[in-house]
């Protein structure tokens, strides 16, 4: 896994583009407003705010592993992590905050 991580951070460190969504797929909610910062290892990468349709754009990340902090206008908050590949110029993530909350016990799963 090591080896293919820093396959993809190889060669040139080309900035490259971050664009990306934050939702709720399970009651098809977007979070408009949500500010999402970006972390690199010991430094931050940048931060963006959600439009009303849940989209953000973050330019000129280098290549390489970045933690994302996302935090909802409620208060709420989660985790995610990417990989901004070298081969990549523009990235695209969608940022499920459902997947991040267990479901209740009398959700299917």
């Amino acid at each position: 896994m090591l080896a293919w991580l820093l396959a993809l951070t190889a060669g040139t460190a080309q900035a490259g583009e971050l664009v990306g969504r934050v939702v709720g797929t399970m009651d098809a909610k977007v979070f408009a407003g949500a500010v999402v910062s970006v972390r690199a290892t010991g430094s931050m990468g940048g931060v963006a705010r959600t439009d009303a349709q849940g989209f953000f754009r973050l330019p000129e990340l280098p290549a390489g592993p970045y933690l994302l902090d996302v935090g909802l206008t409620d208060g709420r908050a989660f985790l995610a992590r990417l990989v901004m590949r070298a081969d990549r110029k523009t990235q695209y993530l969608e940022l499920d905050y459902s997947r991040t909350v267990p479901p209740d016990d009398d959700e299917d799963y």
